[in-house]
């Protein structure tokens, strides 16, 4: 009997920046970072709200692999922001699974320097679509583009820890 595939949204939370990717088993579907402008407001969770539940439509993913926030790098908005993205996947039925960096370098960066760049590095060479990106120059400090890999570790870890049980 084939099991159902795995459908993941990674999501690296953020009030400025959401990094968002979409996987359906190993497959790459979809990645982008969303801005929002402004100071933090009702209107501005709602936007964010809006937006995670296109994807969540039009996706349809079962599970949703998150950032495990760092506590000292951590403001209430963030804290809230984060507990009201978990709150939505529960409602709407998807399983939750939270990582933080470390895990994702550790889990990614074996033999290498565990740093953003060589995980940028790696998930670049692993998947050509995001090659472009990648080349950019500076994308290794702009925080744009890191949300964006890292969502792309977060939803990929959830995947290969899920497919292997």
């Amino acid at each position: 009997m084939q099991k159902e595939p795995l459908k993941i949204i990674g999501i690296n939370p953020g009030t400025h920046y959401l990094g968002i990717a979409i996987f359906q088993d190993s497959d790459l579907r979809d990645w982008r970072v969303k801005a929002f402008r402004g100071k933090w407001s009702r209107e501005k969770m709602e936007k964010i709200k809006n937006i995670l539940l296109s994807f969540i439509d039009h996706y349809e993913p079962n599970i949703l692999a998150i950032k495990k926030l760092h506590p000292s790098r951590r403001s209430e908005n963030l804290k809230y922001l984060v507990a009201k993205i978990k709150e939505l996947s529960r409602r709407r039925g998807l399983r939750i699974y939270q990582f933080s960096i470390k895990d994702i370098e550790k889990f990614f960066l074996t033999d290498e320097k565990k740093n953003k760049k060589n995980l940028i590095k790696t998930l670049a060479s692993e998947y050509s679509e995001l090659f472009y990106e990648f080349s950019r120059e500076k994308c290794i400090r702009n925080p744009y583009y890191i949300r964006q890999f890292e969502a792309t570790a977060l939803a990929l870890m959830a995947f290969r820890q899920l497919d292997k049980s």
